[in-house]
This record gives structure tokens, C-alpha cells and sequence, in this order.
């Protein structure tokens, strides 16, 4: 059986000694380590947590400068599409002014010209008509004679070809 004698008491003695001991070398200092690296763990954490944080809120705010630049991209095309749609107009236009002014200059050319040749050949043929006349009034009359002046006329005109 279990005797109770001062043995036991100063076993019991030496274990609250070593106990309170322990506690002050040992688990008091390993006690402060462990709470200076929760404590840096927490520091961490809530550092962790603003960088994340900031991180999004760089994140965001370069997603709206993103679709900013992107509104921006997409207003300066279509703007630079209108510019170019108008200048294509306008040298179209402008082209087609100068076609119409030299159709109407060849038109204008052509009529005049035609003009020219129509009075030439009138003015021809009315000479060629008054000099048969005076042949024939001032000369001699018959088919020979007509024959004569017909193969005459003949022959200056194709005199007057080559």
C-alpha cells in the first residue's frame, strides 16, 4: 500500500519546485516566443490583406483605364472613319466635277468642230457649184460638153483626195 511519510511530502515538494522552476525557465520564455510570432503572424496577415486589397484596387483601377483607352481607341477610329468617308466624298465629288467639265469641253469641242467641217464642205461645194455653173453658162451646152465637165469635176476631185 501507498505510505504517507515525509518522503512523499518532499517528492511532492520537489515536483512544485521543479513545476514553478520549469514554468519560469521553460514555459514562461517558450510562452513569450510562441506570442511574439502569433503576433507577427497577425502583422503579417493584416499586411497580407492590405496588399491584397491594394492589389485590387490597382487591379480595378487599371481595368478602367483599360476600357477607358479601349472607349477612346474606339471613338478615335470611328472619328478618324468619318474624316476619311468625308475626304473620300470630297475627292469623288471633286473628280466627277473635273469629268463632267471635260465631257462638256469635248461636247462643246466636238459641236464646234462638226460646225467647222459642215461650213467647209458647204463653202466647197458651193464653189465647186458656182464654177460649174460658169463653165456651163459661159461655154458651150450639149452631152458632150456635159460629159466633159462631169469628167472634169471627177478628175479634180479625186485630184484633190491624194
Amino acid at each position: 500500500m501507498l505510505r504517507i511519510d515525509i518522503n512523499l511530502v518532499f517528492t511532492i515538494i520537489n515536483i512544485l519546485v521543479l513545476f514553478i522552476a520549469l514554468r519560469f525557465v521553460l514555459f514562461k520564455p517558450v510562452k513569450k516566443i510562441l506570442d511574439e510570432r502569433q503576433a507577427e503572424a497577425d502583422r503579417e496577415w493584416e499586411e497580407a490583406k492590405e496588399k491584397q486589397k491594394s492589389a485590387d484596387e490597382a487591379k480595378l483601377e487599371y481595368d478602367n483605364s483599360l476600357a477607358s483607352i479601349e472607349k477612346k481607341r474606339q471613338d478615335t477610329l470611328a472619328e478618324a472613319r468619318e474624316k476619311g468617308e468625308k475626304e473620300y466624298q470630297s475627292i469623288i465629288g471633286h473628280a466627277q466635277a473635273q469629268a463632267r467639265d471635260i465631257v462638256d469641253r469635248a461636247v462643246t469641242e466636238g459641236e464646234s468642230q462638226r460646225k467647222k467641217i459642215l461650213e467647209s464642205a458647204e463653202e466647197e461645194i458651193a464653189d465647186m457649184v458656182v464654177a460649174a455653173a460658169g463653165k456651163v453658162a459661159g461655154t458651150a451646152s450639149g452631152a458632150d460638153f456635159d460629159r466633159s465637165l462631169y469628167d472634169e469635176f471627177l478628175s479634180k476631185k479625186t485630184g484633190d483626195d491624194s
